[in-house]
């Protein structure tokens, strides 16, 4: 007892904060629910971001990108898996419906077949040349340091998109269908939530939060309507 007593007196007089959780439902400008859309909290009690202790796989599958949109921490690493039976190319662009956005990070890569992959009949791109088999290397990796959005894209298959963003603070999530991401781990007092999308136009206002050992319920409101993405 009086251990726990010594613990939360020295944890008072340091400054030691409590954390708590943030759940956030974002919804489009009619008020229906966004998935996909990036969560950021900026807490006044900062830590170092820490990239990801693993390489971060976005796969080519299918002729898409798997997952379409990736959330990592600054200093993390990119793998690029190439799965399909033809080769692809991996390329950064801006994002943004108009292109509005640079990419934090330029690089340009070429992934050969995937062994031993299987391909549709009926597949439009198959060809002696789109499909031969390969003994060189199907994945490749990029260091992301800087904090913001990467479009993504294929050469060789115009159709390809997909997203990453590089996130510069350790609190941030993506939503799921149904809109919802939760944070946990926010440290107590003043924070700034903020959100991206891949189509918005401009920066979303700031939503200022204080934060508590309580869970805390965050709506936010998007000034758009997100384009319907093919399944």
């Amino acid at each position: 007892m009086k251990k726990t007593l010594l613990t939360l007196a020295l944890g008072a007089l340091l400054g030691v904060a409590q954390a708590g959780t943030v759940q956030v439902l974002v919804t489009d400008k009619d008020g229906k629910p966004v998935a996909d859309a990036v969560v950021l909290i900026d807490a006044a009690n900062k830590i170092a971001v820490q990239p990801a202790a693993a390489p971060v796989v976005i796969a080519q599958e299918g002729l898409r990108f798997v997952p379409v949109l990736s959330e990592v921490p600054a200093g993390s690493t990119l793998r690029f898996v190439n799965r399909d039976a033809y080769d692809h190319h991996v390329r950064s662009t801006p994002s943004g419906p108009l292109g509005n956005t640079p990419a934090v990070k330029n690089f340009e890569l070429r992934l050969d077949a995937a062994e031993g992959a299987a391909t549709s009949p009926n597949d439009e791109y198959k060809s002696p040349a789109a499909t031969r088999k390969r003994s060189g290397a199907s994945s490749a990796d990029v260091k992301v340091d800087s904090a913001g959005a990467i479009g993504l894209g294929c050469h060789i298959h115009a159709s390809m998109r997909g997203q990453v963003y590089v996130s510069g603070t350790p609190w941030f999530g993506k939503t799921d269908a149904n809109g919802l991401a939760s944070i946990d781990g926010v440290p107590d007092g003043v924070a700034e939530l903020t959100v991206w999308h891949p189509d918005q136009l401009q920066d979303q206002p700031v939503q200022r939060l204080q934060v508590t050992a309580t869970p805390l319920k965050a709506p936010l409101q998007l000034n758009f309507t997100p384009r319907r993405r093919r399944s």
